[in-house]
Order: structure tokens, then C-alpha cells, then sequence
């Protein structure tokens, strides 16, 4: 790991492939890059460049201040420069990518990068059509069927590029082997954000790998805008509804940490999150008398995974029908267009509009402001969100 005094000094080497080649290479502390400071949300990366190469850094795999891995484009293809560990060099913009999330391929679809997507994890969790059929007709390959990657058709595939999801462990024995072939893995991390606006902005650090920043800074210039509009309203709310998210698996309720994403989301749509106290980012793997101390009387409960009625969330559960939430029908889930398999598109689209998120979560805590929130959304209804009944 290289901690980011480095982005400053810009210490990345490149490989050449024989000994005199070596010799005439040169580190690019060499050659001042000019850092994208457009990139105001995200904390997980960044991008500089100059009229040589771009660099794309990737932040915090484990601590937000380590380099998890630098990206080098060459814009001169002449360039030799010494390559490190963690270090990636692309000698053009990527043209065949293997995007294992609905969330990435959704970034660069909207880049109209559809096609160079040459293979996906699993259509199961895809909404969007265009996605569907180009898989129907084997021109997207799906890589992540079963729990694990399949190793052999992805280096039969060669993409020049996998985006894989940060969580995973750049060192087990698949990741190695697709390594060993010389097949770059990005580890994204945008899970890890803190806020809607920086996880929507990742569609930059897609962009920075085919070239598509005007777009892409046009494309997020338009939601944020929306979105801060909206919390602007929301902010002059007179009431502050409290609110409780997710259902338990097994024995472990997993909720929003106070200083994730999803909890700045009810943050912005002024609404009181009952574990808003807490300073972690991610996750809580919380016990049902957990939540249920903290969530009993609260106004709203949010986000029940594919459940579609009251009826199914009280056959997982029956002690979910004690939460005032539930008493009072204040029910509502993320789910309201879904796919053949049951999957929402709240997870396919939503990370790249949280402007829309935004937008329902208002219309749910506060309805009474409605008109001033359809004039801000093209008069529609929720986008993502429908009433459990």
C-alpha cells in the first residue's frame, strides 16, 4: 500500500520488457500532472493527467488513505516508463470490459459505452433491456453465475479491463490466476462513499477509462443539481419523521451505519434515522432487540430485500408486526419496477440518480410538500419506491 504523499510527488514506474529498454526508462516524477479537481464528492479516487498519460487512483481498500492502485493511460504511446507493484499501465482507452455490477455497466451504458461491454456477472440482477438482449444474443458474456468468477472463460474473454466489486480479495486464487494472465482487476470501492452525490460520481472514474469525461461531468452536473435542489426543499420541512431501514437475515439484522450513504440519503430528506449517533461508515450486523429498542415507535420503516406485502414480511418475521411503523401501514420498499427474477432497478439505476431516491424519499416523509416536489422531478410519481399494503 503507498500512502497519498505519493500522488503528490507522482512516483508510479512503468515496465518495459528488456534490460535496455530499462535503462532508457525514466519515473514520471519527470512529468507534472495537473489534478482533476472537478472530482469534489468521491474520497476513493482521483484522476490527474498531463499531455503524456493519465493517472487514475484508486483510495482505501482498507484505509482511506492508502493507494489501493494507480491506473495509467498512455495518451503517448512512445512512452517507456517503470512500472510498481499495484500499478496498471493501458497503452489506449479500454475497449473490451468486463463489468461485474449492475451499477457499473448502468455508468457506462449512460456513457454509450454499451458496447464495449463484453461480458457482466449475472443477467439475474439487470432491469435495463438493452443489457438483456445483446446477453440473449451471447454478445455480453455473463462471468459470475455461480458464487465465484469463472476463471477460464474470463481469460479466454481477455478483456482488457475486469471492474469487480471492492469487497473482494485481489489475492485469492482466482483473482491470482486472472492476474497471472494479465487481465487488470478493479476492485471498486464505491460502496464506501459517504455521501449519494460521491457514489453517483464514480461514473468519472469510469469515464477516465474510456475517455468520457465531458459527458460524464455533464451527466453528474444535472443530478447534482436536482439533488441539491431537492434537499434544499426538504430542509424547510417543519417535521423531522423518524425512520428505520432493512430486515434481518437469519439472526442478523444488517442497517445502514450513521455515516453511510443510505443514511445521509434520509439525512438530506429530512427525516431522523435512529442510528444516525453512529460514526461508522458501511454496515451494522445488529440482533432484532437491537433495532427493535432503537426502531419500536418510530414513523417509517424502508427496504424489505423482494418482500411485496405485509403478509410476507410478517411470515420471516412475526415480531415485526410490534414496530409502530408496521402498525400504522408507514411500509414502504424500493421495489416497484423489478425484473422477471424479482430484482429491483433501485440498485441498477439508483446509485447513479440519487436525485430520484432523493425525490421519493420526500414524497414519503413529507407529503405535504408534493407540489413543490413534482416541479423538481417532471411532475412524476415515486420512481422507486411503492407502499407494502
Amino acid at each position: 500500500m503507498y500512502k497519498l504523499i505519493y500522488i503528490f510527488f507522482g512516483v508510479i514506474f512503468f515496465s518495459c520488457s528488456t534490460t535496455d529498454q530499462k535503462n532508457n526508462q525514466s519515473s514520471y516524477l519527470n512529468f507534472p500532472t495537473k489534478k482533476d479537481t472537478s472530482i469534489r464528492y468521491a474520497k476513493r479516487f482521483s484522476v490527474s493527467q498531463n499531455q503524456q498519460f493519465k493517472l487514475i487512483y484508486l483510495f482505501g481498500n482498507i484505509e482511506i488513505n492508502d493507494t489501493t492502485a494507480v491506473y495509467i493511460i498512455l495518451k503517448d504511446s512512445t512512452l517507456s516508463l517503470k512500472k510498481a507493484k499495484n500499478e496498471f499501465i493501458f497503452k489506449q482507452y479500454v475497449k473490451k470490459i468486463a463489468s461485474l455490477s449492475s451499477v457499473y455497466t448502468n455508468m457506462l451504458y449512460q456513457l454509450n459505452e454499451l458496447q464495449h461491454i463484453v461480458a457482466i456477472e449475472n443477467s439475474d440482477y439487470y432491469c435495463n433491456t438493452e443489457v438483456l438482449k445483446k446477453i440473449a444474443n451471447n454478445q455480453i458474456i455473463e462471468l459470475v453465475k455461480s458464487p465465484k468468477i469463472d476463471v477460464e472463460r474470463t481469460i479466454s474473454l481477455n478483456p482488457d479491463i475486469i471492474f469487480s466489486f471492492g469487497m473482494g480479495n485481489d489475492e485469492s486464487s482466482e483473482n491470482k490466476k486472472i492476474n497471472q494472465a494479465n487481465i487488470p482487476t478493479v476492485l471498486c470501492l464505491d460502496h464506501l462513499e459517504e455521501s449519494p452525490l460521491a457514489r453517483a460520481e464514480w461514473i468519472k472514474f469510469y469515464a477516465a477509462f474510456v475517455g468520457k469525461e465531458t459527458l460524464a461531468d455533464s451527466i453528474f452536473k444535472a443530478v447534482e443539481k436536482n439533488y441539491l435542489e431537492l434537499k434544499l426543499i426538504a430542509s424547510n420541512t417543519k417535521s423531522l419523521p423518524t425512520v428505520f431501514t432493512e430486515i434481518k437475515y437469519g439472526d442478523v439484522w444488517y442497517v445502514p451505519a450513521g455515516k453511510s450513504f443510505a443514511a445521509t440519503f434520509l439525512k438530506d430528506a429530512s427525516a431522523s434515522y435512529v442510528f444516525e449517533n453512529n460514526l461508522k461508515t458501511g454496515s451494522l450486523n445488529l440482533s432484532f432487540e437491537e433495532v427493535y429498542s432503537k426502531a419500536k415507535d418510530a414513523n417509517f420503516w424502508l427496504n424489505f430485500a423482494s418482500v411485496t406485502s405485509k403478509k410476507e414480511l410478517l411470515a420471516f418475521e412475526p415480531r415485526y408486526a410490534n414496530f409502530k411503523a408496521f402498525k400504522t401501514g408507514n411500509l414502504f420498499n424500493n421495489n416497484k419496477t423489478t425484473n422477471s427474477k424479482g430484482y429491483s432497478n433501485y440498485w441498477e439505476t439508483g446509485i447513479l440518480y440519487p436525485n430520484k431516491v432523493l425525490s421519493d424519499l420526500i414524497l414519503i416523509f413529507h407529503p405535504e410538500i408534493k407540489n413543490l416536489i413534482e416541479a423538481n422531478i417532471d411532475k412524476r410519481e415515486l420512481f422507486y419506491y411503492k407502499k407494502l399494503e
